[in-house]
């Protein structure tokens, strides 16, 4: 797992969010945290997980690490957060390649 370092963060407080990425480094244990991701697979525009699912060894074994560009605390706030995303490339852009726009 690769974390992005803008992170797009969502209704996790400001004296947390260092504290939640240094865990997610690492892999500790974090309960209701969802993340989303650049495709797994190429296979879509962005993905979201719970973040105790990409911690799962099957995701190491994969060719190109999960790249993590958002995390929020809810399901329904990673749902807006990939609209917002979506709306921001596609506005700067007038695509929708979101590892382009974010240089990765």
């Amino acid at each position: 797992m690769k974390l992005y370092k803008q992170m797009y963060v969502r209704g996790i407080p400001d004296g947390k969010i260092i504290s939640t990425m240094r865990k997610m480094k690492r892999k500790k244990e974090i309960f209701g945290l969802y993340c989303i991701t650049l495709p797994v697979f190429q296979d879509g525009i962005l993905e979201i997980y719970e973040y105790d699912e990409l911690c799962q060894p099957i995701y190491d074994e994969l060719k190109e690490p999960v790249i993590v560009i958002g995390i929020t605390k809810s399901y329904t706030d990673a749902e807006e957060m990939v609209r917002l995303i979506i709306d921001e490339v596609y506005r700067n852009t007038g695509g929708f390649d979101v590892g382009e726009y974010l240089h990765l």
